[in-house]
């Protein structure tokens, strides 16, 4: 057995670490594509910032060309100053409107009719445009190459307002420089915001937060309070192109890509885990039915290896007694002798016989049992009284205690006087020493029992819930030498299940076994 166990334990093992194998890739597989899973959300999220920076880019492109326009239609410094305040009506987060020939000459547009308060803003800008001339230089040359290009004078820091400078076409009259001085705030919660709203959908939540002061200007989130401050570092953050001091966050609606990732990653480790436990009970269950049974393989090749010499030393003595009868040579005394030797032997052989068959019944559930009113005392007197001689032969004294009052059981007598005797007959097997067996009847609740009580060898108790499985002889002492088929228990447990009764047993190593069956009474059970 041990070769193919081992064998068997090899294979396991390599099928085993298939799954495990298995668990480690899908590991791996999940780091990495958790790593790509992330690199999208990110990629996303960046493109939806640059399309927000490029529709702002765009609005603000657009205001200058109509200012462009406006300026183009008039023919003169009083028709602008009828022309531009129009447009200026339409785009309300555009406060004033700076033109400038870029040498002496400018003008201002102004939505606020304070003409003070414009002349300083004028002044302001003109010494901007003087600060700044190489970078406004340089959007004079990409208008001539054709390209048209803006350029925002970060003043946050300043008292100066925020103007966003842009060349006039050459048809433009008067004017070759303009800017637009925009209310940042206004422009994102009038312009932006609806933009951000359409982008966002429940989905995202967009904000517009100052730089300095990381306070929150405007968002989707109609929860999020006006004056927020930006927590946590899990939103992707881009500033705006065209608007100083502002930059624009993104994330998530209701949890954050780490949380996103975070939470795949736990359900595909449970249902790893769970499909690892599951292989793992697998084999396990697959490894412990074929070691069983290959150890019940063994215990049938011992069973027929027990049986057959328990049969053969019957038939051999009957054989050889009944040779000698035929023979006539014996004297009279002799051949009474030999009969009754024959007789002990066929009865030997014919109760090995009989025990096969039962248990081969009771494995087809084909056994029946014929239930009758029983008194428990008089099955174990009749027991005890036909193995009187066979027990006294063998040296055994037996000592019995009835209890007088047990009321009657429902039983097959046959099955359960089978049983007795099979315990009767491990007793003598395993006492070699101690040749002392007491026989106890009593009652215990609702049951009658009988025990039979030995001196003998003892079993350990981590085999105690084995000895009634089939062919199972329990490894204490020398059991090779000891005759039997390994049937004797499985037989008595059957017949004890079958009457709905039940069996314990108390043993240890060199101080003997007790074993007492129990058979419920006949009134109280209402059999």
């Amino acid at each position: 057995m041990r070769n193919p166990l081992k064998r068997i334990v090899a294979v396991f093992i390599l099928v085993a670490l298939l799954p495990v194998g298995f668990i480690l890739f899908e590991l791996n597989a999940l780091t990495e594509n958790e790593k790509i899973v992330r690199e999208i959300y990110e990629n996303q999220l960046a493109a939806i910032l640059y399309s927000i920076n490029q529709y702002s880019d765009d609005v603000i492109g657009s205001w200058a060309n109509r200012f462009n326009i406006a300026l183009m239609e008039e023919k003169n410094i009083s028709d602008s100053v009828k022309g531009i305040p129009a447009v200026l009506n339409q785009f309300g987060a555009v406060q004033h409107v700076y033109c400038s020939d870029f040498k002496k000459t400018s003008a201002i547009f102004s939505r606020d009719t304070n003409g003070t308060h414009s002349k300083i803003i004028q002044k302001k800008l003109d010494s901007l445009l003087n600060q700044h001339r190489g970078r406004i230089e340089q959007l004079i040359a990409y208008e001539e190459a054709g390209f048209r290009k803006m350029e925002l004078v970060d003043t946050v820091n300043t008292h100066v307002p925020v103007p966003v400078f842009f060349v006039l076409n050459d048809g433009t009259p008067t004017y070759r420089l303009a800017a637009m001085v925009i209310d940042l705030p206004e422009f994102v919660e009038s312009t932006l915001g609806p933009k951000l709203q359409a982008i966002a959908q429940d989905k995202f939540v967009i904000s517009v937060f100052r730089r300095d002061s990381n306070i929150l200007v405007y968002s989707t989130d109609a929860a999020t309070g006006p004056t927020a401050i930006v927590e946590g570092g899990d939103a992707q953050k881009k500033s705006f192109w065209l608007l100083p001091g502002y930059y624009l966050s993104i994330s998530l609606t209701g949890a954050t890509i780490d949380d996103l990732v975070r939470d795949r990653m736990i359900t595909s480790l449970i249902i790893l885990g769970l499909l690892a436990t599951i292989l793992g009970l697998g084999i396990w269950f697959l490894y412990r039915n074929i070691r069983r049974e290959m150890s019940l393989a063994q215990a049938k090749s011992e069973f027929v290896s027990n049986v057959s010499h328990e049969i053969r030393t019957p038939l051999s003595l009957i054989s050889m007694y009944a040779e000698t009868l035929e023979m006539n040579r014996v004297t009279e005394e002799k051949k009474l002798e030999y009969q009754s030797v024959i007789a002990k032997e066929a009865a030997r052989l014919s109760g090995i016989v009989n025990r096969i068959l039962n248990f081969s019944q009771i494995q087809a559930n084909k056994k029946t049992y014929d239930l009758k009113p029983l008194d428990l005392n008089e099955l174990v007197d009749e027991v005890l009284k036909s193995y009187f001689f066979h027990l006294r032969d063998k040296g055994f004294t037996c000592e019995l205690k009835k209890d007088e009052n047990l009321k009657l059981i429902s039983g097959d007598r046959n099955a359960i006087v089978e049983a007795f005797i099979n315990l009767i007959d491990n007793a003598m097997k395993y006492s070699p020493d101690r040749k002392n067996i007491a026989i106890t009847t009593g009652r215990d609740g609702n049951f009658n029992f009988v025990e039979v009580k030995d001196e003998g060898i003892g079993i350990a108790r981590k085999h105690q819930h084995e000895i009634f499985d089939q062919f199972y002889r329990a490894p204490t002492g020398d059991i090779h030498n000891t005759k039997g088929s390994g049937l004797g228990l499985t037989l008595v447990k059957k017949t004890i299940e079958a009457h709905h009764g039940k069996i314990k047993v108390e043993s240890s190593p060199g101080k003997g076994s007790t074993f007492r069956l129990y058979f419920p009474i006949k009134n109280e059970a209402g059999q």
